[in-house]
């Protein structure tokens, strides 16, 4: 018998300080061919307006993913939803990590304008942003990455409130690829690892996020259970 694989979707985000919401949006989804995908948007501006956008476009996109649309075709719908509903005034940027049971492989699917970060066996490849964010033109394109599955692989994106935290206060660009080769362990699940980026982006900002934060996080890490038990913890604390 061959490794087997657990996959683990993490998500960590807080709102823009003094704003009651946040304009990103992040949705889990079981893929129906087996698998699982992650969508975060984060729609333009901050606080309610931003957080209707970004719902209304996460869930075209998971209802699409639920139907068996390709995650490039989902992107481009997005797109097109987007740019039909306001007209190219307005933009968002949509992260779609999936783990594809039928292909046995990670996809990575992006239109947007921060970095993300590739890593397994302690190498670190940055993501492409993609080709900017949707709902400004019918060219739109995004970008697409498909990696053959492997033990100890780890996918982690960030919305520009991360990708920016510091420029505020005079600090130098968040370097992802340098916090988490210094800072995260390579054995440590999705959720701790999305805890620490998360963090770390807040205290850069001085405890007052200058932007709504996301951290989306797929790893595949080895199990050895026998008996199969699928786990989904929420923490949402309350104002």
């Amino acid at each position: 018998m061959g490794v087997r694989l657990a996959v683990e979707v993490a998500v960590a985000k807080t709102n823009k300080y003094a704003s009651r919401e946040s304009g990103d949006t992040a949705e889990v989804v079981e893929r129906p061919r087996g698998g699982l995908s992650v969508v975060v948007v984060d729609g333009q501006g901050s606080g309610r307006a931003a957080k209707s956008l970004s719902s209304l476009l996460a869930g075209k996109a998971v209802a699409l993913l639920k139907d068996g649309a390709r995650d490039g075709v989902v992107a481009r719908a997005v797109n097109d939803l987007l740019l039909t509903y306001r007209h190219g005034q307005v933009s968002a940027t949509i992260d779609i990590l999936s783990y594809d049971q039928a292909a046995r492989e990670v996809v990575v699917t992006r239109n947007a304008v921060s970095p993300g970060l590739v890593s397994i066996a302690g190498r670190h490849q940055g993501l492409d942003p993609g080709s900017g964010p949707v709902g400004r033109s019918t060219q739109s394109r995004p970008t697409v990455v498909r990696i053959p599955e492997e033990p100890g692989l780890r996918l982690i994106t960030v919305t520009d409130g991360v990708d920016g935290a510091g420029a505020a206060v005079g600090r130098e660009r968040f370097d992802l690829a340098a916090f988490v080769a210094d800072h995260v362990a390579a054995d440590l699940g999705a959720d701790d690892v999305a805890e620490l980026v998360l963090q770390e982006a807040i205290q850069r900002d001085e405890g007052k996020p200058r932007d709504d934060m996301t951290v989306a996080v797929l790893a595949l890490r080895e199990h050895d259970e026998t008996t199969l038990v699928r786990r989904l913890v929420v923490s949402v604390p309350l104002p």
